[in-house]
């Protein structure tokens, strides 16, 4: 089962299949619903691999059409921890000003367990919290 859930997750990364579902609730920006604001876990954290020391996207997930069209920035989010580590919740905090790569980036935060830390952790709401940010293009560095 665990093994099915990292491949679907996986093949979202890939191919661009949503991996939004009964798992996830996920919120858009009113006045342009193309822009994913944030996605919350629902339900448990399935993801059975030990949490990563820092986060990077992988540049295989860089959108292709982000590609054609030259798109690129940093996104800033708000990440918000479970006792496990898997991220709970992702909010954009700054938009790259594309929503592609906004969607990829908050939709890669629900596939891994980061354990960021400890002076860059705040309690917010009674749950670990921090803000992390993601480069991609030029601010993602060289490949």
């Amino acid at each position: 089962m665990k093994l099915t859930v990292v491949a679907a997750a996986l093949a979202f990364m890939v191919i661009g299949a949503p991996v939004i579902g009964e798992q996830f609730l996920k919120s858009h920006n009113p006045a342009d619903s193309d822009f994913l604001t944030s996605i919350e876990r629902v339900g448990p954290c399935k993801i059975s691999t030990p949490p990563v020391a820092g986060i990077r996207v992988p540049y295989q997930l860089y959108p292709p059409w982000s590609v054609q069209f030259h798109e690129e920035g940093t996104v800033q989010m708000e990440l918000v921890f479970d006792e496990d580590w898997c991220i709970r919740k992702a909010s954009i905090v700054q938009s790259t000003g594309f929503w592609r790569l906004d969607e990829v980036s908050l939709k890669y935060m629900m596939t891994v367990k980061y354990q960021p830390k400890p002076g860059s952790i705040k309690m917010k709401d009674g749950s670990p919290t921090m803000v992390v940010k993601l480069g991609w293009g030029a601010s993602q560095g060289k490949k």
